[in-house]
């Protein structure tokens, strides 16, 4: 199948060798690759976004820790808007990138991060994003504690939180289990009942002014 397009990626003219960039004017063929409709004399390579690191061996180790019991483990932080869910799941050992940290936030994936540290998607120009994955690589648990405590929900199940040892740490009894972290069962707290307050006196005083 051949076609006429606007190029939608940078790419390399099949006929000239020279590159051209997203809207350039091209005659795609399945299987053969893309060429210029006319090729210009030269055309300058599209701009090359520079390679970007993160150790994530940390995290990924947290949710490791949890194949166990779990076919696919993953953990919820906060990401940097401060109130959107950033999710972060470990490729299954029979994928493209076994031990791979895929990066989500509210369910649309951002990129990932290889065993070699090597990162890729959008997430390697979204500095913001790194940063913040360079914490939580820091301490995984903390990180984790911080959203559950402020969601009310488990960082892991997403389910909410009532015993107020689950609310301290950020995750329930059973995902403690799960992924060999400390839990202490506190209790539910009780709503303890107030009697009604006694407005008479108010409402005669006002009742006379």
């Amino acid at each position: 199948m051949t076609k006429t397009m606007n190029a939608k990626y940078p790419g390399r003219c099949t006929s000239c060798g020279n590159w051209f960039p997203v809207d350039t004017l091209i005659v795609w063929t399945a299987g053969a690759g893309a060429h210029h409709v006319t090729c210009p004399i030269d055309v300058a390579p599209p701009s090359v976004i520079p390679d970007a690191t993160l150790d994530g061996s940390s995290i990924a180790a947290f949710l490791t820790a949890a194949t166990v019991h779990l076919k696919a483990p993953k953990a919820r932080f906060l990401a940097p808007d401060g109130k959107s869910e950033l999710r972060l799941t470990l490729a299954k050992p029979g994928s493209k990138v076994p031990g791979a940290l895929f990066v989500r936030i509210n369910d649309v994936f951002i990129g990932s991060i290889l065993t070699d540290n090597t990162v890729r998607g959008a997430l390697k120009t979204n500095t913001r994003l790194l940063t913040l994955l360079g914490d939580i690589a820091a301490n995984p648990a903390a990180a984790a504690k911080s959203y559950g405590a402020l969601m009310g929900r488990c960082s892991f199940c997403n389910l909410p939180l009532t015993d107020a040892g689950s609310v301290a740490v950020g995750y329930g009894p059973i995902c403690a289990k799960h992924y060999g972290l400390p839990h202490t069962a506190l209790g539910t707290p009780t709503l303890t009942a107030v009697e009604p307050t006694d407005y008479t006196g108010y409402r005669a005083t006002e009742a006379t002014l």
